[in-house]
Parts: structure tokens; sequence; C-alpha cells
């Protein structure tokens, strides 16, 4: 991974009010993450994996997950989340030499993590204390981090190979609330538009509905991890109407952004199912 094409990652809180579930997540980078109050349980492939307050883990990309999130009364669910290109997985670990890499991307849990390794952690989550460094000493604290949960039993499975719906997907996030069409992703991906619905229709997908689940992850994502208004996120993924934006998203995530971020409401329907999957990097 060259330098100058290297973008610091930053750390995110993950706060929730409510409980819920959030079925067919989809990660498009990597994630290290320390569990600080409340429950985390990520199923991959029917296998559900529990993290309690203090546990450290890693969540895949492009791997449909199930999240859900538990708040222990009364301190809300907090999760640290810090995204980390996969490049950087793979450099870490060609350098380790001798290690098992999965064949499966899952979710796995880093187990008796050493003081110095919670430090780093900690350290390469704060914002700004990455940006401070050259890029090259920032991507050593990266990979260093990344050899402390591998030693600790989270490792990174195999990639495979990107789908046209998760370029789709990458595309949107870009600009969540541009008035994306059929049109210009054809043209981005310098074909028809006849030939992309065809190749989507062949992954099961179409362009509406990656829209619209792109852009609802990303409104799950900021409805965690800032204090934005919701007339203010639903702007930010595309809704001009608050209540347009709010029924999307319980239709989505089958429970209001306001019960997740407050957990000011009963649930009647927790983490309704959805034909297709996807979310923003920080979802979850």
């Amino acid at each position: 991974m060259e330098d100058q094409n290297f973008l610091i990652p930053t750390g995110a809180l993950i706060r929730q009010g409510g409980r819920a579930c959030f079925r067919h997540l989809v990660n498009t980078s990597p994630l290290l993450i320390r569990v600080q109050s409340g429950t985390k349980i990520v199923t991959a492939a029917d296998k559900p994996l529990r993290f309690d307050a203090g546990a450290y883990g890693l969540l895949p990309d492009y791997q449909p997950l199930t999240m859900e999130n538990i708040p222990k009364a009364p301190q809300r669910y907090q999760t640290v989340a810090l995204p980390v290109p996969r490049q950087l997985f793979e450099d870490a670990y060609a350098r380790m030499g001798s290690i098992a890499i999965p064949s499966t991307p899952l979710p796995a849990r880093s187990s008796n993590m050493p003081d110095e390794a919670a430090v780093l952690f900690e350290y390469c989550c704060q914002p700004g204390n990455l940006a401070r460094l050259p890029v090259a000493i920032a991507r050593a604290r990266l990979m260093e981090l990344i050899t402390w949960f591998a030693l600790c039993g989270a490792v990174l499975g195999q990639s495979r190979s990107l789908r046209l719906e998760d370029r789709l997907r990458q595309m949107v996030e870009i600009d969540p609330a541009f008035g994306w069409t059929l049109r210009h992703a054809a043209r981005s991906f310098n074909m028809s538009e006849a030939t992309l619905r065809r190749r989507l229709a062949a992954e099961n997908t179409g362009f509406s509905e990656i829209l619209s689940d792109t852009r609802m992850n990303r409104a799950l994502g900021l409805v965690q991890t800032t204090t934005l208004s919701m007339a203010q996120i639903a702007l930010e993924v595309g809704y001009d109407s608050p209540s347009q934006f709010a029924a999307r998203f319980k239709e989505r995530f089958g429970t209001s952004p306001r019960h997740v971020r407050n957990g000011s409401e009963p649930v009647e329907r927790i983490g309704t199912e959805v034909e297709r999957s996807g979310a923003d990097v920080l979802s979850g």
C-alpha cells in the first residue's frame, strides 16, 4: 500500500440506548472493536459470537452479519470501532510469517489482550492521534495492532473478489445524499443501463435496493455515532422529509432511529429481515 494513497482511519464510539438487532449488515472495511458497556452478539453463517463489556474482537469486511446490541441499564450500549484497510492486515500477516489464515472471513474474539495492546488500541482510536504521525509510522502502529489481535486469536479471513453490488455500495457511500440514478451508475462502470441491470439481477439484487440499503446503513451509523438531529441525518442520506426517512429506517431495521439512539419506546419487531445486505463501515 503506497503511503500517498493511504487514508488514515478514524475510530468511532458507537452508542445505543435501545436494544436492537440489525440483520444483514456488511462492513466495507474490517473493524477492530472493543465493547465498553453492554453486550454485542454477532452472527455469521448461523454461528453467534458474544462480546461482553471489555471484550476485543474483529469484524470482517463483505460478510453479511447480524448484530444485536444490548444495553445494560442504567448504561447505554457502547463500543469503540476502528476501521482498518484490508491491505494492512495482509501486510501484517505476511511479516508474521507462520500464521493460519481462515479461508472464510468470520467474526473473531481476541482473548487475553495484554496491557500493551489495550493501550495501543486506545491510542489508535483517539481522534487525531494517527493523523499527527508521519504516514509510515501510522501504518506501522496499525500493523502492530493487527499483529496483537492476531496473536490473541483474531485473524481476518481470506478476501474474495468484489461483486458488482459491493462496488456499487462503495460508490454510493462516497456521497449518499447525491441523487444517484441507474444512468449515473452505468456511466461510472462504463456499461449500458441494461447491462448493469442484468448483471445486478444475476447477483439477485437491483440498483434501487442497493441505493436504499446503503443509505439506510449510513443513517444507522450516523444515529449511533453522532448527535445529529434526525432531520439532519435524513438530509445526509438523501431524504428531504424526516417522516419519510423515519418510515424507511423502521422498514429496514424494524425499529425507529429514536429508539436506537435513546431507547425511549417499545419495539414490536427487532431486526426486520431484508432481501439485500450492506452497511456503512461504522454501522452496527
